[in-house]
């Protein structure tokens, strides 16, 4: 009886913890700014007064204040308005990592408006007691958010308006985002199409939940095959775990995972048993899986300071051939993988506090107050069954249970249980109602996906592309997530620049009211990875690309296809 009741406490605290890493995996890059209040210095912070609670009832008046970031330096009357659908944390993370809306906006006198998601950031509805109850976080919903960034573009077009700034009637809506921020952006013109000309939505997992027809594994399958493709040694990955809790489970090795020249535990979160081993898997784990989604090809440190190609830098650590490892050997390589993530800078005085209910979250520095909002968007609306396979599917261990949708009860539960939480609140049908899967009915969408990004297989592929009706699905080989949506850069793969270069194109006739031709897509070219200073490049459009050659290589590729059908 002990040792059933010491196996089922084992399996209870695997499913919160991995409850807890998924929680956090979706919000991976925004992290609270070192000054939550200080506004980038090329927008001018505004707040949109008396936003309504609630937009679907009008027995209830409550308001709120919504926080606007906006660049209206180079609007132009009859430019288009480039909004960006702000999603989980503050605006300040969005606007560094969207830059090209700020490159292409002179191009196309554009103004830049940033509107932050209710209960995110700055804008708390009940200010500090926002998060109090399931009564107050129940506003929370991507659907409240969709009706107040409506709400404000509609304001905006109204005389005398309470923002102090108006736009023409006829002034076209450009919708941007990235991950979550992409399903927003994507949601907005399928809901909104009447004040949404189209939307480029990035690296946006819009099919990732019940009935989407994705497997659950999908994420740390694509995670698996980034770092193989790089040439890890796929062996050292897969065994790493269960060396942890072979180590874990004798004093030998408790006292090697405790004392070793790899890493330094914080004496908060000691090894003492097998379930601390675990522990010490998940935190390893997540900053492989985080890796794997800012393989970006230039040095970045919006979520941790990290090298150009993080991938690359950490399978020089377990790159070596052949499968004869001492458990020590395995870890060892997999921790010193992480400490490009964790401690790239080499900070001798950095520890791993791998119990994050001590902690927080190391991965991503926290979202300051707003961290419990997308548990609780996880927990109602926007429910994604994800979990590791391992054997072929991935390089991580068995999680996958029965029914994953018990599993991620049992999460809920341990996050929101003190507020009765139960699964009354939720609908894990919620995006397929609200938004659907089928894009028959959708128009004007540009969908990328980073071929190097875990959350690609959340989203929609290539061959459902349909340039009638305005949809194209590009899949970006050398990008990860949302790459294409960040400020051009002289290391960029030329499949990056190729195509922000085609969706350019697009977005021109989008805003052109005159275009009555139908913009199409042309195959990415060969990938190729520039060797040279990594640095932005500002205005560089059309960055070396032309309309003629792309059209060569589609009329090439036409011949080819014309010739084998006509052989064969």
């Amino acid at each position: 009886m002990r040792f059933l009741a010491t196996l089922f406490l084992l399996v209870l605290l695997l499913a919160t913890v991995e409850a807890s890493r998924r929680s956090r995996l979706l919000r991976k890059l925004y992290k609270k700014s070192t000054n939550y209040d200080t506004a980038p210095n090329n927008v001018e912070t505004v707040w949109y007064k008396g936003m309504r609670l609630d937009h679907f009832t009008w027995g209830d008046t409550r308001t709120f204040d919504l926080r606007v970031m906006w660049n209206n330096t180079f609007y132009k009357e009859g430019g288009p308005i480039f909004f960006y659908t702000g999603n989980e944390g503050g605006l300040e993370s969005f606007e560094k990592a969207t830059g090209m809306m700020f490159d292409l906006a002179p191009m196309f006198n554009a103004a830049i408006i940033f509107a932050e998601h209710r209960f995110y950031g700055q804008t708390q509805p009940f200010g500090k007691d926002s998060y109090k109850n399931l009564a107050n976080i129940g506003y929370l919903t991507s659907e409240q958010a969709l009706a107040d960034y409506a709400e404000l573009l509609t304001e905006l077009k109204r005389d005398n308006n309470r923002m102090g700034k108006t736009f023409s009637q006829d002034t076209p809506v450009i919708s941007f985002g990235g991950s979550y921020g992409g399903m927003l952006s994507a949601w907005f013109r399928q809901k909104y199409p009447h004040l949404v000309k189209g939307a480029w939505a990035g690296s946006a997992p819009l099919i990732y939940m019940h009935d989407g027809g994705v497997d659950p594994g999908a994420f740390d399958n694509i995670t698996s095959r980034t770092y193989v493709d790089r040439g890890c040694n796929r062996y050292i990955l897969a065994n790493a775990w269960n060396a942890t809790i072979r180590l874990s489970s004798t004093d030998a090795g408790r006292q090697w995972l405790n004392n070793n020249n790899v890493f330094k535990l914080d004496p908060r979160t000691p090894i003492k048993t097998a379930a601390d081993g675990w522990n010490l898997n998940s935190y390893l784990r997540e900053a492989i899986e985080y890796m794997a989604m800012v393989d970006y090809p230039y040095p970045t440190g919006f979520l941790e300071p990290l090298p150009a190609w993080p991938v690359d830098a950490a399978c020089g650590y377990m790159n070596a051939t052949g499968t004869s490892f001492s458990d020590q050997d395995l870890v060892s390589a997999v921790a010193n993988a992480a400490n490009i993530y964790y401690n790239y800078n080499k900070n001798a005085s950095f520890t791993y506090c791998i119990d994050y209910s001590i902690c927080g979250d190391q991965g991503t520095g926290g979202l300051g107050d707003d961290q419990l909002g997308w548990p609780w968007q996880e927990c109602s609306e926007i429910i994604m069954g994800m979990c590791a396979r391992g054997g072929s599917n991935d390089v991580f261990w068995n999680e996958c249970p029965d029914n994953i949708y018990d599993d991620l009860k049992q999460g809920c539960i341990s996050i929101f249980g003190s507020m009765n939480w139960t699964t009354a609140n939720w609908n894990i049908d919620a995006v397929k109602t609200l938004y659907g899967y089928d894009l028959s009915g959708s128009s004007n969408l540009i969908l990328t996906q980073g071929h190097l990004d875990p959350w690609s297989g959340g989203g929609y592929t290539a061959d459902q592309t349909n340039a009638a009706r305005g949809i194209y699905v590009m899949e970006i080989p050398g990008s990860a997530h949302h790459l294409d949506l960040r400020t051009p850069n002289t290391c960029d793969p030329n499949t990056v620049t190729n195509a922000r270069f085609q969706i350019v194109s697009i977005l021109k006739c989008w805003v052109d009211k005159n275009c009555n031709t139908i913009p199409t897509i042309t195959p990415l070219p060969s990938i190729s990875i520039p060797n040279t200073e990594c640095k932005d490049v500002i205005g560089g459009y059309p960055w070396g690309q032309t309309t003629g050659s792309a059209a060569a290589a589609s009329a090439l590729l036409s011949l080819i296809v014309a010739i084998y059908y006509a052989l064969f």
